[in-house]
């Protein structure tokens, strides 16, 4: 009897677990405001804007349409593969971004390419454009840092870069 009540709660687990649907993400953010308004201002400005997706989700929680667009910078993936992504979203390294640029702000674009091995981890990056040698370092170290859903190849886990790229501005 017990070893049947158990299976009942664990079925009744899984069923709360499975929905849990996309009704249950949060909403998705396409900028970033500052955390705290600029002295002599009650409004904080934007920050990071203009993301093609949501920064605050996963590749998994990204719609087929969002998902299209991130594959849509690679020149050629099969329709079941799939590129490498911040495992947590694009946030956290957004957060970076807008704490680096506090400290070095140079305006101009960066480009970077992260090299993304099969377990989701950062093993080089190349800088391919930058305004500002220590902005741009300190963006790499970020990317190095963090951690990525692998990308799929024919089913399976596989390496391949992840491309970065970000514009400076100062216009609000």
């Amino acid at each position: 009897m017990k070893r049947v009540a158990g299976v009942v709660t664990a079925l009744a687990l899984l069923q709360c677990a499975s929905a849990a649907s996309a009704d249950d993400l949060p909403p998705p953010i396409y900028e970033l405001k500052q955390a705290e308004a600029s002295t002599g201002s009650n409004i904080p400005r934007r920050q990071v804007w203009g993301s093609k997706v949501p920064m605050n989700r996963r590749y998994d929680q990204l719609t087929p349409e969002e998902q299209a667009s991130v594959k849509s910078v690679y020149e050629s993936m099969a329709p079941g593969d799939e590129p490498p992504y911040p495992a947590e979203g694009l946030v956290p390294i957004f957060k970076a971004v807008r704490t680096i640029s506090d400290y070095r702000f140079a305006p101009g674009e960066v480009s970077i390419f992260v090299d993304v091995d099969a377990k989701g981890d950062a093993i080089g990056a190349s800088i391919m454009k930058s305004p500002d040698t220590k902005l741009t370092n300190a963006l790499a170290n970020v990317l190095m840092i963090t951690k990525y859903k692998p990308a799929v190849c024919g089913g399976a886990p596989c390496r391949m870069s992840y491309p970065f790229r970000i514009t400076f501005s100062t216009v609000h």
